[in-house]
């Protein structure tokens, strides 16, 4: 029965409970929701979002949407 045991705590920490989410605010970091109350901002035919002085870029994939933080357009 110690296999056993040993096997499903191999396999549950394989898997964390917990995400952690960068706050760096670096560029090219992602992120996939956007602090509250983020105006929409259209430079050059390109969608923003500015948010407390930091720049995100939507990108839309086949799970969603996420944001691309981006230096100031």
């Amino acid at each position: 029965m110690i296999a056993g045991t040993t096997a499903a705590v191999v396999s549950s920490a394989t898997q964390p409970d917990v995400v952690v989410v960068d706050t760096s605010n670096a560029p090219g970091t992602v992120v996939y929701a956007l602090p509250p109350n983020c105006p929409k901002v259209i430079r050059s035919n390109v969608t923003y979002f500015s948010c407390n002085n930091v720049w995100y870029r939507p990108q839309y994939l086949s799970s969603g949407v996420s944001y691309v933080i981006v230096t100031a357009p």
